[in-house]
């Protein structure tokens, strides 16, 4: 084992691409080389083994500029909630909006001063392209709102107004009100769940057979979606019904690059953007929990058209959102892909992984591997049981970007 490491050490030392910085505003010129990586690719998604470390932003502000300005993206996805997304989108493309207001209904790793920063690049190109913007795409259902429910009927009025009052009906007790989780768990103690799931679908059929329909009916999917992820009893293995989540982001995305033949950043961790068909979390004390991911179904759907790009670290600290406090993170432990991809010779760096590489190089990227997943609890003491698995480097990842330290990520004030 120790010689193959110095091989693979041997090789990264000769081939990896210097990056120079990870200032989100700094010149392009280290970042370039990746645009041949990702030439075949309408979606690339990216991110790292934690959401917790502000060079891991910076660098997706850095590449989001690159990709965006230079080979035609024109859309950032984020795993976040789609009507939320709609009004992010908004302030985008016009400037309507409080986009500080607005990320703090996001996840708590998503109202960060780098995201945030990201919107405002967003509005400042947008504001330079006027008739070429980029788009900005919530692709979960999972928190989904009234303005959703509202395009559908809206839509329905306008063109089809002897289905309105139908449409109505069927979607009356699925609105949610104010209080979207007593909405959700009253869905779920319901006797009958499969009642309001069946007139969701109804009707999504319904707007399907209807005219110039496309945006009504995707928000008419997203409700189907919404009651079709959270119905689902508690398992320890699936909790959350990850397996049904990472679908639907592959689907909402797969749809937004279909329909408006847009390209498409998907941000977010490296847990959903790999190509994991086989991808294990490790969140201690949580059992390990296993199903294909969002980019594994992206893959399958797009093959070569989708392109996966992890970032990972050495050591560094974290931030955990949970308060003030920060993660200490210990370099990386010897289990761990990121001890291997670490080093000392060099800062960070970009690593092409589809290129032709020694037997012994290849031997280790096409090993099952371990890479570091660290959630919303972590021990660094056990720091190495914090990981996700299933799959090989070279099959979760076309390209890395490794930096070796990190520090946290900064909450939007």
């Amino acid at each position: 084992m120790r010689e193959l490491r110095a091989a693979v050490t041997d090789w990264i030392e000769k081939t990896a691409l210097p990056l120079i910085t990870v200032d989100a505003s700094a010149p392009l010129d280290d970042l370039r080389p990746l645009l041949g990586m990702l030439d075949r690719a309408s979606v690339v998604g990216y991110g790292g083994g934690t959401r917790g470390a502000h060079e891991f932003f910076a660098m997706q502000l850095r590449i989001a500029r690159l990709l965006v300005g230079e080979a035609g993206f024109r859309a950032i996805a984020f795993d976040q909630d789609w009507t939320l997304g709609v009004r992010l989108d908004t302030f985008v493309r016009t400037g309507a909006g409080d986009p500080r207001a607005l990320l703090k209904e996001a996840d708590a790793f998503t109202n960060t001063a780098e995201v945030l920063a990201l919107i405002e690049w967003m509005r400042t190109f947008n504001e330079s392209h006027p008739d070429d913007p980029v788009r900005f795409v919530g692709v979960s259902p999972a928190r989904l709102q009234r303005t959703a429910y509202d395009a559908v009927t809206d839509y329905v009025h306008a063109t089809a107004p002897q289905y309105s009052e139908w449409v109505e009906e069927q979607l009356a007790a699925l609105r949610p009100g104010k209080d979207l989780y007593t909405h959700i768990g009253r869905f779920l103690t319901l006797a009958d769940r499969k009642a309001w799931i069946d007139s969701a679908r109804a009707v999504h059929d319904q707007v399907a057979d209807l005219p110039g329909n496309a945006w009504a009916l995707r928000n008419a999917r997203l409700i189907v979606q919404f009651y079709e992820l959270h119905d689902h009893d508690h398992r320890p293995e699936d909790p959350f019904n990850m397996a049904y989540m990472e679908r639907a982001f592959a689907e909402n995305i797969a749809w937004w690059n279909g329909h408006f033949k847009q390209k498409v950043l998907f941000w977010s961790s490296s847990s959903h953007s790999s190509n994991g068909p086989g991808r294990a979390i490790s969140f201690p004390p949580k059992p390990i929990r296993a199903c294909p991911n969002a980019g594994s179904h992206l893959r399958e759907r797009l093959g070569t058209g989708y392109a996966s790009l992890g970032l990972t670290f050495h050591d560094g600290e974290l931030a955990t959102y949970a308060d003030t406090t920060t993660y200490k993170v210990p370099g990386a432990a010897p289990e761990l892909a990121e001890s291997v991809l670490n080093v000392e010779a060099l800062d960070a760096y970009l690593l092409d992984l589809t290129r032709a590489r020694p037997r012994p190089v290849d031997e280790w990227l096409s090993r099952t591997a371990k890479f570091r997943a660290i959630g919303p609890v972590y021990d660094p003491s056990n720091d190495g049981a914090h990981h996700m698995t299933g799959g090989s480097p070279a099959e979760w990842f076309d390209a890395i970007v490794h930096i070796p330290r990190v520090t946290p990520a900064r909450v939007v004030p």
